[in-house]
């Protein structure tokens, strides 16, 4: 019997854990390959809770390597139901295995270890009577928790059953690529000049450009007239500002001076109308053009936004099926004079 082992940090368990997941070798890595109905027996042991888990992990295990189907019970109950002596001799567990209907059958027990556990499985060939693999193994507590008894009853099957075989991945083919085929009364979209040009793309055009020039210069116009301090709208306001003092009437008076808001200066209340109407009449006129001047700037930008669209539209045509089939096929066409003042002809295309 191997010593007891002493009890580990919890930091030596999580690297016992992986030495004996990942660095031990199965016992039986040549071992015969089993057929048939199998069942795996609820193991025995002074942890039930444990015992009951990994149980449920090696039935899941076991039946991805082809032992599984049977029915499930307890070690402890077959032998109470078979009469079995304690230990339980293969001939009297092979009479239980007949009984479930089953080729093979998985039995053993849990123990626990100092901090960890013992397992041992016995693999039973029911039709000869005989256990064909036995296996004991030592483990951590932490290879029972919850987040790894399947590893455990993974390492404990493979122990069992030998290591799995698996099959080299075949070399990826890689084929290739189809070249694109036009569709069947289709064709893409190209691009640059070509002929018979459609009607409404002319006219949009044209319609777009013109409107574009007409609303850009009017704006400009329209800016010239009432900008400060040239534009002749706001010199008129100014002189008839300016006029305002030379008359005899005081009240119509309107300051001009700089700082002064001539606009709201004639506007201002006086009897029932303003300071002076002359004067508040061509401010009206002069914000009136402003106004205009920011709808044609924006009319200009609309129309232009649409000259730069037709324009595109005016050198994006879909190519016709047969030049579209002929591009495909590299067609190529040339000439070139030669040293005896002829000309040379060729060409070319791709089958």
């Amino acid at each position: 019997m191997s010593p007891r082992p002493r009890r580990l940090s919890p930091p030596a368990t999580a690297l016992s854990l992986a030495l004996a997941l990942s660095l031990s070798l199965p016992t039986t890595a040549a071992a015969a390959p089993v057929a048939g109905k199998g069942s795996v027996l609820t193991l025995e042991g002074d942890d039930p809770a444990k015992a009951v888990a990994l149980t449920k992990a090696l039935q899941a295990e076991f039946a991805a390597r082809g032992v599984g189907g049977g029915r499930d019970m307890s070690l402890s109950e077959l032998k109470l139901t078979m009469g079995c002596d304690e230990p339980p001799s293969p001939k009297c567990l092979a009479e239980g295995g007949r009984t479930l209907g089953v080729d093979n059958m998985v039995y053993g027990s849990l123990a626990k270890s100092g901090g960890g556990y013992v397992v041992q499985l016995n693999l039973l060939d029911v039709g000869g009577a005989s256990v064909k693999e036995s296996v004991t193994a030592e483990y951590p507590a932490a290879a029972l928790e919850a987040g790894q008894v399947q590893a455990t009853a993974k390492d404990l099957v493979g122990r069992v059953l030998g290591a799995e075989k698996t099959e080299a991945p075949a070399p990826a083919v890689t084929e290739p690529e189809p070249e694109p085929q036009p569709e069947a009364g289709k064709s893409k979209l190209v691009w640059g000049r070509y002929k018979d040009q459609p009607k409404w793309k002319k006219a949009g055009l044209a319609a777009s450009a013109t409107v574009a020039v007409l609303a850009f210069g009017a704006g400009i116009g329209l800016f010239m007239a009432w900008r400060k301090p040239n534009g002749p709208v706001f010199k008129k306001m100014l002189q008839l500002a300016e006029d305002s003092y030379d008359n005899n009437n005081p009240d119509d008076n309107v300051p001009y001076g700089e700082g002064e808001n001539i606009c709201q200066n004639a506007r201002a209340p006086l009897g029932d109308g303003v300071t002076n109407a002359a004067v508040a009449n061509q401010c009206t006129r002069g914000e009136n053009m402003a106004k205009a001047t920011t709808g044609m700037l924006v009319l200009g930008g609309v129309a232009l936004a649409s000259t730069i669209a037709f324009t595109t539209l005016m050198f994006v045509h879909r190519e016709s099926p047969g030049l579209a089939k002929l591009r495909q096929r590299g067609f190529n066409f040339g000439a070139a004079p030669t040293f005896t003042g002829g000309v040379m002809f060729g060409g070319g295309m791709r089958f």
